[in-house]
């Protein structure tokens, strides 16, 4: 279900209940809001976006029948109705796709899926780590250019509507952007834990374009070999260990010019920005128990 919250953190209502039909859920994923106050969440679950009003009674269900697979697909609308999907098209070798307001498929964008380098993977585990790595997040400017940030490696591109290039950027980090690996004889795959990755890209004001990254400090060979891969499961202690969770923002103008980043501890999913250029994210405590939390923004510019 979905949570309405006032800016003061009073409840108000939820929206739709578990369930496969109209404004129902089975793993709502995304939510985009357009000028108009419509409300439009992917259901990664049910393949399909269900729309609602400003006073969130539902409208209609759109169903997707081209999908992407894997996990943390993302969707943003544009003022013709069209949807534009991330994630994993393994058919394609595509992050990005444009549907109609109907959902038909428009079109694949060319932005390839990025592969992890210099491992070698069985033919199965590579599409289990695409599924697990590739797609990102997007959003618009004002002026309907889309900022699509992949979720690894640390990359923001830049497409019209068309999905035309204009231009990408990225900034080097002495972030641990390596996923966890396995390695058994000659095969490799990716360990089901976590790993630094970008999470979400969202305007905080016109032009201050921010990249939310989810970042892990962790100790552990993630190319050692092991002799069998159900040990993992039962002791990934041994393997590996995660030693802090933290969030990094990074800031830049709409061109790409980089303006500032910070750096802040724990398990936080930074989610978009409000009208006051504050910024909204939810906090999980040791006990996972999730708190809505708010920020003021003060950028200073690094030099």
């Amino acid at each position: 279900m979905i949570y309405v919250f006032s800016e003061e953190g009073r409840f108000l209502r939820k929206m739709g209940r578990p369930g496969q039909g109209p404004g129902e859920f089975e793993r709502p994923c995304s939510i985009y809001i357009d000028s108009k106050n419509v409300i439009y969440i992917l259901d990664e679950q049910n393949r399909r976006v269900e729309i609602f009003d400003s006073k969130t009674n539902h409208i209609k269900s759109i169903k997707f029948i081209n999908f992407p697979s894997g996990s943390g697909a993302n969707v943003i609308v544009d003022i013709s109705g069209n949807f534009y999907i991330s994630g994993y098209y393994r058919i394609q070798n595509s992050v990005i796709a444009k549907f109609s307001s109907t959902g038909e498929l428009l079109k694949h964008f060319f932005l390839p899926v990025i592969e992890h380098k210099g491992i070698k993977f069985s033919e199965h585990n590579q599409i289990i780590v695409n599924q697990y790595l590739t797609g990102g997040s997007v959003c618009f400017d004002e002026e309907e250019m889309i900022f699509f940030s992949y979720r690894w490696p640390y990359l923001i591109k830049i497409l019209t509507t068309e999905g035309n290039e204009l231009f990408q950027f990225n900034r080097k980090s002495n972030l641990n952007w390596t996923p966890f690996i396995f390695r058994h004889k000659d095969e490799s795959g990716l360990l089901f834990k976590s790993s630094t990755r970008s999470q979400k890209i969202f305007f905080l004001y016109k032009n201050c374009l921010v990249n939310f990254i989810y970042g892990l400090d962790w100790e552990g060979n993630p190319k050692i070999k092991i002799p069998q891969l159900s040990v993992v499961s039962k002791n990934p202690d041994k393997y590996f260990k995660i030693k802090r969770e933290f969030a990094v923002l990074d800031f830049y103008t709409k061109e790409g010019e980089f303006i500032a980043s910070t750096e802040v501890d724990g398990k936080i999913d930074f989610l978009s920005s409000d009208k006051k250029g504050r910024i909204l994210g939810v906090k999980q405590d040791e006990e996972d128990i999730q708190t809505i939390v708010r920020y003021r923004v003060d950028i200073t510019k690094n030099k």
